[in-house]
């Protein structure tokens, strides 16, 4: 698959999603970003690339990838075409400083395509909430936002405000954690006041909600809220539309790349392995 074969494939599908959220369906946009949370260290377009090949794409590597594994790409299979940085070194730049200087076009195949050695089991997030609520705590405050629980006007579950996120006291852990992300998702895709003033309640309301969702698929778990209403997010304006959705990719997958890492996860102490789920920050008073 050559580059313009790749350009026009993006265009075409972020149009058909584009076509699809105007009459009010939003299915085919919930597969994608169920690929985003499978995938979630590839770019929305490529996970729309993949969506668009392979919608049932499951695990992917490319040719030699899959081959020193113990694999191999049955013949006859078309592979799954995505694009991939061309870094070069920087002129009078030490050996580990690079610039990205393009894309190129690459081709990966999934599991499915594939045929050798059965893949080690590898272990996956159980969908047990409870164990990713002081993580989340753990990242956010590890940014410099101030974390509180306590009681909130309105009816709300958590309000961000700037390095700083309050959330209702006593949420049931699937709750609590969707909260946690969404109110995270505000202070790293909204961060200052000239952005929330740029963009209305509604985009930012449904990119937090979308980021929240996307994370929560890929632990495991299901959101409780569902952001179907994204079209919020474009008013019919691709181009919009587009950058949205690589904004909430690269949130999502910065949030997913810290929990799935060993070497981010707290430490607990003694005390907290006994009560994993006290809300131990700043209580607010009622």
């Amino acid at each position: 698959m050559k580059k313009d074969e790749i350009a026009r494939l993006v265009e075409t599908g972020i149009d058909e999603l584009n076509s699809t959220l105007l009459t009010g369906r939003s299915v085919r946009l919930e597969e994608v970003m169920k690929l985003m949370a499978r995938f979630h260290k590839y770019s929305f377009k490529n996970c729309l690339l993949i969506a668009q090949q392979c919608p049932d794409a499951t695990k992917v590597m490319g040719f030699h990838g899959w081959k020193s594994v113990g694999r191999s790409v049955k013949k006859g299979e078309k592979g799954i075409g995505i694009t991939a940085p061309l870094a070069f070194r920087k002129k009078d730049a030490s050996a580990d400083e690079t610039e990205i200087r393009g894309f190129r076009v690459v081709h990966v195949f999934d599991i499915s395509q594939t045929e050798g050695d059965e893949l080690p089991k590898l272990t996956r997030p159980t969908g047990d909430a409870a164990k990713w609520i002081e993580p989340v705590e753990f990242l956010i405050e590890s940014k410099g936002i101030e974390l509180q629980y306590g009681i909130l006007d309105g009816g709300a579950y958590g309000k961000s405000s700037l390095k700083k996120i309050v959330i209702l006291s006593g949420l049931k852990p699937p709750m609590r954690l969707e909260v946690l992300i969404h109110e995270l998702a505000h202070e790293l895709l909204h961060p200052d006041r000239e952005t929330r003033k740029e963009l209305s309640h509604a985009v930012m309301e449904t990119e937090a909600q979308a980021v929240a969702q996307v994370v929560c698929q890929a632990l495991g778990l299901e959101a409780v809220e569902r952001s179907a209403d994204y079209i919020h997010l474009h008013n019919g304006d691709s181009e919009v539309f587009s950058k949205s959705m690589q904004r909430i990719q690269k949130c999502a997958s910065g949030i997913l790349t810290h929990l799935l890492s060993e070497e981010e996860l707290p430490v607990r102490s003694k005390d907290s392995c006994e009560k994993p789920n006290s809300e131990t920050r700043t209580t607010l008073a009622a």
